[in-house]
């Protein structure tokens, strides 16, 4: 093994990690990853959760970011729509979540007395939330605003750009976020295939920004680099193109 990684509890980590781990195995077969640091101030926990807008049904588009707020509205033990976020707050702790392609994540952190608590009121997310009829409602108008904020942000418009010139029978094409339209819209066939096909290939886009913003991005398909998290491929040619030597293509 390489002098700068070494292993703790089975778990490959940087040599110069302090911090304590341990891998379980729930009885209900989920995988756990316990961390431990001494010098932490708060406690702090994350679910991940392998369903992201690329797992959307093709009627119900933004589908997984709709639950991912969703899950915030009460539970059937703590049913009432603020208590997470208020016990969190009155015990200096945070919560957040985001929706990606392929992944949903949910975390918090709060002082460590009121840890177990929290972790508590955080599991019954995946066990019993409630769904009731009036969060419905207003988390279909929230997403939908934080849809329309997102038309004004340069990057998003540049991203759907990108998603809307891949290839439509690919789940990379779908529409990630959700708004009141596509969250109603009828059944169409499943996507299947690579994102980008010839026809969607050696294509140049000009898009006009929001803001007085100028640059240039070049993209191309690769297949899953997942596999390869310690090599990290990705980060290294991303690296090599961004290096400012002579002759690179950084500084033509």
């Amino acid at each position: 093994m390489d002098n700068s990684v070494r292993q703790k509890g089975g778990i490959d980590v940087s040599a110069g990690d302090e911090r304590d781990y341990r891998h379980v195995e729930l009885a209900n077969g989920l995988c756990v990853l316990l961390v431990s640091d001494s010098e932490a101030e708060k406690s702090a926990a994350a679910m991940d959760v392998r369903v992201g807008h690329q797992s959307d049904p093709d009627h119900l588009l933004g589908l997984a970011h709709f639950l991912e707020h969703m899950l915030f509205m009460g539970t059937k033990k703590y049913p009432d729509e603020n208590s997470y976020s208020q016990y969190l707050s009155a015990h200096g702790g945070s919560s957040n979540a985001y929706t990606s392609g392929t992944d949903t994540n949910y975390y918090f952190d709060v002082r460590p007395p009121y840890f177990e608590e929290a972790l508590d009121r955080f599991a019954q997310f995946f066990i019993a939330p409630l769904f009731t009829p009036g969060a419905t409602e207003r988390e279909m108008n929230a997403v939908n605003s934080e849809n329309n904020k997102n038309l004004q942000s340069d990057p998003w418009r540049l991203d759907q750009v990108v998603k809307h010139t891949s290839s439509r029978r690919h789940p990379f094409h779908k529409f990630g976020t959700g708004n009141l339209v596509t969250l109603g819209t009828a059944p169409t066939e499943e996507y299947e295939g690579v994102p980008f096909e010839a026809p969607q290939l050696q294509r140049r886009l000009n898009v006009v920004p929001v803001k007085d913003h100028r640059s240039i991005e070049v993209s191309w398909p690769l297949p899953s680099l997942r596999s390869l998290y310690l090599e990290k491929p990705a980060s290294l040619i991303s690296h090599l193109l961004g290096h400012e030597g002579p002759g690179i293509p950084y500084i033509v």
